[in-house]
C-alpha cells in the first residue's frame, strides 16, 4: 500500500472505489471537479452502501487539481471521469506524476489510444468497470450491481504495477488481470455501442426499447458491425460477462440465425429491463455524450480496415444532432434510423 494514489472523478463509480479502498487501509487523495461533492465529502465523509453493508468513510477531497499542495506527487492516477473529460485530465495530471508514474483509464469506450498519444503508451494501464455504482446525492454512493473489474497493460505484459493495482481494485470488486485488455475493451465497446447509444436515441429504458422488433434488429446490426471491425483489426475478443459472439450475426446469416439472435436480445431486454442509458442521462443533463469514443471510434477504425458500418455511422450522426439541439430524443428517431439504412 506504499503507492501514492490520486483518484480523479468521484461520481458513482469513483465514490465506491475510493470508499472501499479507504476502508481497506489505503489513503488516496480525491479530486471531484465538483464543489458540492467536495464539500459533502469533507464535511460528512463518503457515505456508501454496498452488498456488504453501509458505512461512512472519512476522506480528504479537493475540487480541482490546482487545489492540491504544490509539492503533491503521485505514483498513479485513477481516471474515473467521463471519456469527454479524460484527455484534459491527462494533460493536467502529468506534472503531478512521479517520473515512473502512470495513469489508469476507467472510461466507457476506447480512450487508450488518445491518452497514450499525450502521455506515452508505457504510462497507461487500462481498466474496465463491469459493475454498477450510483451517486444519489453529493457524497452519497451505492454499489448497484455486482461484476468484475478487468485491468491490463496495453502491451499485454503482467507487471508489478498491475499486481499492485489488482490489490487496490479488489477492495471494490473481483478483479481479472488480462494479457488481452484490447480484446476486453472491444467486447465492452460492442455492448456500449448498442445499449448506451440506441437508448439515448429513443429515451427508453432497455426493456421498453427492446420490445420493438425493429429496434432489436438495429441493435443486432450495430453490435455485429463492432465485432466485424474488431476482428478485421486483428483483435481477439475477450470474454467479459458472456461470450462476445453470443449476439453476433454474421453477414451471411439466414432467417433461423436471426430468429435465434432476436430471442437472445429479447432475453437481454427482460433481464436488464430497467437499465437507463448513461448517454441518455448525459443528454438529459445538457451534457455531451461519449459518442466519439463509442460508435465514433468504431466508425473511424472501420475505415482503416474497410468494414462497412452504416448503423454505427447513422447513430453517430443522430446523437450529434441531439447534442446540437437539432433533433429531439424520441421513439420516432428509430424510424429515421431505419429509413437511413434502407
Amino acid at each position: 500500500m506504499s503507492e501514492s494514489i490520486l483518484i480523479e472523478g468521484i461520481g458513482g463509480i469513483g465514490g465506491v472505489v475510493a470508499a472501499r479502498m479507504i476502508l481497506h487501509g489505503y489513503d488516496p487523495i480525491l479530486v471531484t471537479n465538483n464543489p458540492e461533492i467536495t464539500t459533502a465529502i469533507n464535511t460528512n465523509g463518503l457515505q456508501i452502501t454496498t452488498p456488504e453493508g453501509a458505512a461512512t468513510v472519512p476522506a480528504q477531497a479537493y475540487t480541482y487539481l490546482t487545489d492540491l499542495p504544490s509539492d503533491a506527487q503521485f505514483d498513479v492516477a485513477y481516471l474515473i471521469m467521463k471519456a469527454t473529460g479524460v484527455l484534459d485530465a491527462v494533460r493536467q495530471t502529468i506534472p503531478l506524476l512521479k517520473p515512473e508514474g502512470y495513469v489508469v483509464t476507467f472510461q466507457n469506450g476506447i480512450v487508450e489510444d488518445a491518452v497514450a498519444e499525450i502521455i506515452g503508451k508505457e504510462r497507461v494501464v487500462s481498466g474496465i468497470i463491469g459493475w454498477g455504482g450510483t451517486m444519489h446525492a453529493p457524497g452519497v454512493y451505492e454499489k448497484t450491481s455486482i461484476g468484475t473489474t478487468h485491468i491490463g497493460e496495453l502491451d499485454g505484459q503482467i507487471t508489478d504495477r498491475l499486481r499492485t493495482l489488482e490489490k487496490a481494485m479488489a477492495t471494490s470488486a473481483k478483479v481479472v488481470v488480462t494479457t488481452n485488455i484490447r480484446g476486453a475493451l472491444w467486447s465492452k465497446l460492442a455492448i456500449n455501442c448498442t445499449i448506451t447509444t440506441i437508448g439515448a436515441l429513443t429515451g427508453d429504458t432497455l426493456g421498453v426499447m427492446l420490445q420493438d422488433k425493429r429496434m432489436r434488429r438495429a441493435f443486432l446490426r450495430a453490435y455485429s458491425e463492432v465485432i466485424d471491425t474488431a476482428e478485421a483489426s486483428g483483435v481477439t475478443l475477450e470474454r467479459i460477462a458472456t461470450n462476445p459472439k453470443l449476439l453476433y450475426v454474421p453477414p451471411n446469416a439466414g432467417q433461423l440465425t436471426w430468429w435465434i439472435k432476436d430471442l437472445l436480445v429479447r432475453f437481454v431486454g427482460r433481464k436488464y429491463g430497467k437499465l437507463k442509458s448513461s448517454s441518455l442521462q448525459s443528454l438529459e443533463r445538457g451534457r455531451k455524450t461519449e459518442i466519439d469514443y463509442l460508435n465514433g471510434y468504431v466508425v473511424e477504425q472501420a475505415k482503416r480496415v474497410n468494414v462497412p458500418t452504416p448503423v454505427n455511422a447513422a447513430l453517430v450522426q443522430m446523437i450529434k444532432q441531439i447534442e446540437a439541439g437539432e433533433r429531439p430524443i424520441q421513439r420516432a428517431n428509430l424510424d429515421d434510423l431505419l429509413n437511413a439504412l434502407d
